[in-house]
């Protein structure tokens, strides 16, 4: 059997609990060997809104968060691309490189079911269904999808998993901070430190 591997694309701005806690799940619940998070450069759904933290920073705020965890990875492929970090151009070269080797790994796409509505609008994504069969954390009420039998229904009818879901908000979380609000709740200490450190977030215009 085919080791499984996670992959997690996002703005990651910032990290927080709830994407640790997403992956955390899906990872056990579908013995994922590992759970490799990808921050986009540009998010193709924000093309108008630039990051409030640049890359830079935001790579190195998901590299603290994922210590803890040996099985979670960082991905620098979106950063280094320029333009905007296509999902799919993300998990074709992935794809790419893993049937060079001698053993590849099945790719998985892992998303929570606030995504759903919008996938059908990706670029692309029946190339995505064929590369990374998506895995959906979703609550136990949203946890239903009026699959039609077209191959992009099917995948996420298949991927859907009842997880709990922690209510956090990136764009929360940066107005909480801007205005010196208590954030430990929802980030790891250590990515508050970070965020401290380097002033991110100081001014609430996000």
């Amino acid at each position: 059997m085919k080791d499984k591997i996670g992959i997690y694309g996002g703005t990651f701005d910032p990290i927080h609990f709830g994407h640790l806690n997403l992956a955390i799940q899906l990872k056990e619940k579908h013995a994922l060997k590992e759970v490799w998070f990808c921050p986009a450069r540009v998010s193709p759904h924000k093309l108008d809104k630039q990051a409030a933290a640049d890359s830079r920073h935001r790579l190195e705020m998901v590299a603290t968060a994922l210590v803890p965890v040996p099985e979670f990875k960082l991905l620098y492929i979106e950063t280094q691309r320029e333009g905007p970090s296509y999902t799919v151009d993300t998990l074709r070269f992935l794809y790419e490189q893993e049937i060079k080797r001698a053993l590849p790994r099945q790719l998985h796409l892992l998303m929570g079911d606030d995504q759903l509505a919008a996938f059908l609008k990706w670029k692309e994504p029946e190339q995505i269904v064929q590369l990374a069969p998506p895995l959906i954390g979703c609550r136990q009420e949203n946890c239903r999808w009026e699959a039609g039998e077209d191959p992009i229904s099917q995948a996420i009818l298949r991927g859907m998993t009842v997880t709990s879901i922690m209510e956090i908000s990136s764009t929360e979380i940066r107005h909480r901070i801007a205005k010196g609000l208590y954030c430990g709740h929802w980030v790891p200490e250590k990515v508050l430190d970070y965020i401290q450190k380097h002033r991110l977030y100081s001014k609430d215009i996000y």
